[in-house]
């Protein structure tokens, strides 16, 4: 079997949305740990004519060493590795996963090819004890065959699975391949498979919010409000959004009034794949916005992978100017941009994170590594400065704030940036940390931090107040205490975020959550003008007064200085996935919260109806929590429950911060402890035989072993 390059998405250990990249072939999708939703095929994009096989990993990826070697084994195929070990292997479940295979409007990986073997998803780890398969129409439409020995040439361990068709076309179609021993028996009027479409929702849960979407995968990820009390919001499309797509996926940014109508739209797209993640204004009403660009966006693309982007547009929306990054900035060969500030004088601070080649594998056994940093431009979008953030470990920065003299501030997660974070661990090791970058582009100093058990940590978010004072906040693991050292026995992940001085200092650390998932996801924390914080995110569970939804609700609640909870406002779509991403707040009492739905969670604006993924936007009172009317006037379909607070839990004491390098060995090997002696993943592109072996076109594979045993009679579909 031929090796070559397949296309990677790697999520966070949390529970995240998983999407795919609309023009890959061939693509290894890996939600890691948490509570999943896969959406590797795209409903708009995929429909051409062309080959599109996923491999979709719930969990498996590093959570053990036994995980990790079954990577490692499918990636070294022709060195003697065995692609199918996880038949050998029993794996235990770190997740309640959602592959989704169809969706109201139609099934997913259909083509016209004989046995429909063009486009289907393998599904490496699926759990019938917690996850599910998401299919469209109802059981009748679905043939479910057992495979079971199938012989593939150059694979000593036979295929065993369980094959899903789609039978709506008329001629069996292939949708999903289960991998699965032969005792495991699956059902397809069992609970773990879930149907849509044969009575879909016509009413929204919450009319007064504003849903925007395609028939593709359209999140919002990012909003701000401009000094005249207009609104932005921007993310990605794979759809005609807000123009015609131009490429795989597209950026786009709509401006709307504070009544919810929209005055204009941009999207923006080359032929690559373009994501918008932040969105700021100056007090001029300009607005700016980040994101990351696989093609030739503003310039010729300066990175072998995806370069970084910013650009200005003013209050009309035409473009004034617009900045690409790529290796020859940043040195990486794939490169987003989270984080984007204004500051009163115009210019303009962008940071982000650039995966490169590690240099030192003495150090850090594995082939790639990410450096975060911060750049400088003036109003023109002339580069001031660029200070880069890192050592030879994973460290990674998802937003920027700056305070009024000029410094920065840079959050996110790191492996190891003045210590070997979680050294207990063997593979997953996740700190938080905070930078502080003077106005010239030195580093003042960086905090690295985390729970005394080892948790993991993950900052997502940073703001100043009028002080200079610095918050952050994100999700953990860890089993924190309070400052009488109570054990806070946390079930799943929580909420923390915390407050520093400008030199540094914690000043004091927060706890919060349910019994079950509450986390964020590409998220995001406002402090207005009056330092009220504000902080959204999602759960599974109650918070506040809300109403428990295993399907995940959006929430957003507002904190004073000193860590208390005003209140939490839980929201969402029923039994449908509702994260919250962005929010801002105007002059006028206005909170705006943004996010992205797979359900018909409010009023639809451009031709939304709950198929795929949309984005939406609601408005609320900032200061008692109520939902506002923003856009239609109609009756929610499910009730809202009044905004009420919550407990926080002190934990200043076991969050450890100014960790310092040990005096020991302060070496990361994720492969240590595996037997075999196997080549690394590389984060970006994954070296394997699974194309080929999965490959309808290849001679030996996958693909023609079921078609012939399908037309010898040994195969019964």
């Amino acid at each position: 079997m031929d090796e070559f390059k397949l296309s990677v998405s790697l999520l966070t250990p949390a529970s995240d949305l998983v999407t795919g990249d609309p023009g890959g072939k061939f693509e290894a999708v890996f939600g890691r740990a948490g509570n999943d939703n896969i959406y590797a095929y795209d409903p708009y994009t995929s429909s051409n004519p062309q080959q599109n096989i996923d491999f979709l990993f719930g969990d498996i990826f590093d959570n053990s060493v036994e995980e990790y070697e079954i990577i490692l084994n499918i990636q070294a195929n022709q060195q003697g590795g065995n692609p199918l070990l996880i038949l050998q292997r029993n794996i235990p479940s770190v997740g309640k996963d959602k592959f989704i295979l169809g969706d109201i409007n139609q099934p997913y990986y259909t083509d016209s090819s004989f046995l429909g073997l063009d486009k289907f998803a393998v599904l490496y780890d699926f759990d019938l004890t917690q996850d599910k398969i998401q299919l469209n129409g109802k059981a009748e439409d679905y043939r479910l065959v057992d495979v079971n020995g199938l012989k593939v040439e150059g694979i000593d361990q036979p295929f065993f699975g369980k094959a899903i068709f789609s039978v709506q076309q008329g001629t069996p179609d292939l949708v999903g391949y289960v991998i699965a021993r032969p005792e495991v028996k699956l059902d397809l009027k069992d609970g773990y498979f879930q149907y849509v479409g044969e009575k879909p929702q016509t009413k929204p849960a919450r009319k007064k919010i504003g849903q925007l979407g395609t028939t593709g995968i359209d999140r919002s990820l990012g909003a701000a409000t401009d000094p005249s009390g207009n609104v932005y919001i921007t993310g990605s499309t794979t759809g005609p959004l807000q123009g015609s797509n131009k490429g795989f996926a597209d950026a786009w940014i709509a401006k709307l009034d504070n009544q919810g109508n929209q005055l204009w739209g941009k999207q923006i797209g080359s032929s690559g794949s373009e994501t918008s993640y932040a969105v700021v204004t100056d007090k001029d009403g300009n607005v700016y916005v980040a994101g990351d660009t696989g093609g030739n966006l503003f310039s010729s693309k300066q990175s072998e992978s995806q370069d970084a982007w910013v650009a200005k547009y003013d209050s009309n929306g035409t473009l004034k100017w617009a900045k690409q990054l790529g290796t020859n900035v940043t040195g990486g060969n794939a490169n987003t941009a989270f984080g984007l500030q204004v500051d009163d004088k115009g210019s303009v601070y962008l940071s982000g994170l650039a995966i490169k080649e590690n240099q030192r594998t003495d150090i850090f056994n594995f082939p790639v590594q990410d450096d975060s940093w911060v750049a400088k431009f003036d109003s023109n979008g002339n580069q001031q400065w660029f200070t880069q953030i890192g050592n030879f470990f994973f460290d990674e920065s998802y937003d920027l704030a700056v305070d009024k003299d000029g410094n920065s501030y840079l959050t996110g997660w790191t492996q190891g940036l003045v210590k070997e974070s979680d050294p207990s661990r063997q593979l997953l090791k996740y700190d938080a940390w905070l930078a502080k970058v003077d106005p010239s582009g030195q580093v003042d100093w960086i905090q690295q931090f985390g729970s005394k058990n080892e948790g993991l940590e993950f900052s997502w978010a940073v703001d100043t107040d009028s002080k200079g004072n610095i918050y952050t906040t994100g999700w953990t693991t860890g089993e924190l205490g309070t400052k009488d050292n109570k054990s806070k026995k946390s079930d799943s992940y929580d909420i923390w975020f915390s407050k520093f001085s400008p030199d540094g200092t914690q000043l004091w650390t927060k706890q919060f959550g349910s019994k079950a998932d509450d986390g964020t996801y590409l998220s995001d924390m406002e402090i207005d003008s009056q330092d009220n914080i504000f902080l959204i995110g999602y759960t599974n569970d109650k918070l506040g007064k809300g109403t428990k939804d295993e399907a995940y609700n959006a929430w957003v609640g507002k904190f004073d200085t000193e860590g208390n909870n005003k209140w939490i406002q839980q929201f969402g779509s029923k039994n449908k996935l509702d994260y919250a991403t962005g929010v801002t707040t105007d002059n006028a009492g206005k909170l705006y919260v943004t996010g992205f739905t797979d359900g018909l969670l409010g009023s639809n604006s451009t031709g939304a109806n709950g198929a795929g993924v949309d984005g939406w936007v609601a408005q609320f009172d900032a200061n008692k929590g109520k939902l506002q009317k923003f856009i239609g006037n109609s009756k929610d379909l499910i009730s809202i429950s009044d905004p009420g607070p919550i407990s926080t839990v002190d934990i200043s004491n076991n969050f450890v911060t100014d960790e310092k390098l040990p005096n020991g060995d302060n070496l990361i090997n994720p492969a240590q402890g595996i037997s075999v002696s196997k080549s690394t993943l590389d984060y970006g592109d994954f070296i394997s035989s699974l194309g080929s072996i999965f490959d309808r076109n290849v001679q030996n594979s996958f693909p023609t072993a079921l078609t012939e045993a399908v037309n010898s009679g040994q195969i019964v579909i």
